[in-house]
């Protein structure tokens, strides 16, 4: 059957025995239904692999690769490969595909486009539907009414505030500090849910502000910050411009306290990285690789020439879960999800009621060295 040249489609049949040391990763197992003879168990993975979005579903795709290489259990298992572009026409394509092949999981979905395509395409099927990477709230507030059948491994759209508001309402309990975005959906809607959070706490900001972004320097906010007389600011904005920010800020003599978003995760990649001073403060989600598990795994996958960054690990995760979960029938799958505590290389995941990953792993950390590292590590 000829297929359209951005519609990715690929069985890929599992026939490596698991690697030992890192097959102890996996703290469950495949169900005793995958390990019967007969016919084969099939894994979605429904991807970007074209688009804007590709390098990270390439990444993921490798890790998922891996996963399947390193912990399942025989090699009666597929795993089929869908592209959905991140766009919604190509995103129903690809369900059709993975529908068309009978899998018994789809995870990967890292945009909710997609989320919604393989919603509604396998809903009467109760295919159940793992969420690596699209983060919408919505999408599990429709799935009750919808019939879907979801599960989010991803944060939420507000587990990032959420996570600010825990640390700096104790951080800055007795601190007049300022909330600053830069303009940009990302910094409003950050620096807005954090400000009601905080609000909500009876400690609002002292001092609001936003500033243009891509300028080569903030002179200007910085004056002003420091004639509000606050002693801290949560930035809510990209690298680039908190970078300028910080430097600024020593620059001119400010004594206030920096802290920004999960936009600071890729700080370390800048050109600039190694004139940020130490002491910038930001709210990350924990890296698996300070883990002995999450160390053996990026060795591994630079033994596999596979780049140990963050979509890698969310593959192999994906398909950590979805090995453990898989069952012969879609109602049995849907109940491992709802009932199973999953001990994986990147952390503990189980899942509420309404689907979405149970707990937070977003903590504060601090620019050390030339890169962030949790605040407890150093010393503070």
């Amino acid at each position: 059957m000829t297929r359209p040249q951005n519609r990715a489609f690929r069985l890929l049949r599992l026939v490596h025995p698991c690697l030992l040391g890192l097959g102890m990763l996996f703290m469950g197992h495949a169900s005793a239904a995958a390990q019967t003879v007969g016919t084969p168990l099939r894994i979605g993975l429904s991807l970007p692999l074209s688009g804007n979005a590709e390098a990270l579903a390439r990444q993921f795709e490798k890790g998922a690769r891996k996963a399947l290489e390193d912990l399942s259990a025989d090699k009666n298992i597929e795993i089929v490969i869908a592209d959905d572009g991140c766009d919604e026409e190509i995103a129903n394509l690809a369900a059709q595909d993975l529908r068309a092949a009978k899998v018994s999981i789809v995870t990967g979905l890292l945009c909710n486009a997609a989320v919604r395509a393989h919603a509604d395409e396998l809903r009467e099927d109760g295919v159940p539907i793992l969420i690596a990477g699209a983060r919408s709230e919505r999408l599990l507030k429709d799935a009750e009414k919808e019939g879907w059948h979801l599960w989010r491994m991803a944060p939420g759209d507000d587990d990032a505030a959420q996570a600010a508001h825990r640390i700096f309402s104790q951080r800055w309990r007795t601190t007049p500090w300022a909330i600053i975005d830069d303009g940009t959906v990302y910094g409003r809607t950050l620096g807005d849910a954090l400000r009601a959070l905080m609000e909500e706490s009876g400690q609002p900001p002292q001092f609001v502000d936003n500033f243009r972004p891509a300028q080569s320097t903030q002179a200007g906010l910085i004056r002003r910050l420091r004639q509000s007389g606050v002693s801290a600011a949560f930035i809510a904005a990209g690298p680039d411009d908190v970078s300028t920010i910080w430097s600024n800020r020593n620059e001119f003599g400010g004594n206030f306290e920096i802290a920004g978003g999960e936009a600071l995760a890729s700080l370390n990649w800048l050109d600039t990285t190694g004139d940020i001073e130490d002491g910038l403060l930001a709210v990350l989600r924990s890296d698996p690789r300070r883990n002995e598990k999450g160390r053996k795994l990026a060795l591994a996958l630079a033994d596999a020439k596979v780049e140990p960054d963050e979509y890698a690990f969310m593959g192999y995760t994906a398909v950590q879960i979805a090995l453990a979960a898989l069952r012969r029938t879609p109602e049995e799958t849907r109940a491992a999800l709802d009932d199973t505590v999953f001990n994986t290389v990147t952390g503990i995941y189980a899942f509420g009621p309404d689907g979405g990953r149970r707990g937070n792993d977003y903590a504060l950390h601090v620019w050390r060295g030339g890169k962030f590292v949790p605040v407890g590590d150093a010393g503070e």
